[in-house]
């Protein structure tokens, strides 16, 4: 192990720097300066609200006839913004498949106890078109899926979902156009017939659209419950 630092120095995974033996794994100065996410949040997705008052942030409010259909609920870590946006781009689009430890640790210690009162019987990954994992070489839910389940003793399952189209970027169309793209993009692949309550999981948060239409598909396949977590989620104001 010592030998391998020596090639492979480990890399802070919130700058991007190497890290001594004795910082661990993450520059103490870094983590102080994650954008956490903190009460008062939407009850729903765990956007954070302005408003204590407010049961639910905007997107959740014009999507509330969908409650019930797909998700139940979810949470994040931080907001996607500062050193934290820097680091889960270069884990998804530099290959930096170490920082998954350090996200499977901050997931477990600061939403542990809630995953744990969902009782998810499997954390699914939400899943990568074919040729987009063969671009990336991964899947980085899968990764995080598989690191947070093997730490709380949850099976991870990435073969219930599956991507059958490659999408463009959703960015500037409406949510309603995100949603009926992304519902031809997915579908079940294999839904064991005892299961019932189920979590996805993912990198981020933003309009719900990718979880909206996961959670109903996964419904319609005969789950009871769909529960979620991300590391980073968009604010809660639209």
């Amino acid at each position: 192990m010592a030998l391998l630092n020596l090639i492979f120095p480990p890399r802070c995974p919130l700058c991007g720097e190497i890290l001594t033996l004795e910082e661990g794994k993450v520059h103490r100065s870094c983590y102080e300066k994650l954008p956490w996410i903190r009460e008062p949040r939407c009850r729903r997705c765990g956007k954070p609200i302005a408003d204590a008052a407010e049961e639910f942030c905007l997107d959740c409010f014009r999507n509330r006839a969908d409650h019930g259909k797909s998700f139940d609920s979810g949470r994040a870590l931080w907001l996607y913004g500062g050193n934290i946006r820097k680091s889960v781009l270069d884990y998804k689009y530099q290959g930096m498949k170490s920082y998954t430890d350090f996200y499977a640790e901050e997931v477990v210690r600061n939403l542990g106890g809630w995953i744990r009162r969902k009782r998810p019987e499997a954390l699914i990954p939400v899943p990568l078109h074919s040729r987009k994992k063969r671009m990336r070489g991964f899947n980085q839910a899968e990764l995080l899926a598989r690191a947070v389940g093997k730490r709380m003793g949850i099976p991870e399952n990435g073969r219930i979902l599956y991507r059958n189209r490659w999408t463009e970027p959703q960015k500037g169309i409406s949510g309603r156009e995100r949603r009926h793209n992304l519902a031809k993009s997915m579908e079940i692949r294999q839904f064991p017939e005892d299961l019932r309550r189920v979590m996805l999981v993912d990198d981020i948060y933003t309009t719900g659209s990718t979880m909206e239409v996961c959670g109903q598909i996964l419904k319609e396949a005969g789950a009871e419950e769909v529960h979620f977590f991300t590391l980073c989620t968009g604010y809660g104001d639209g």
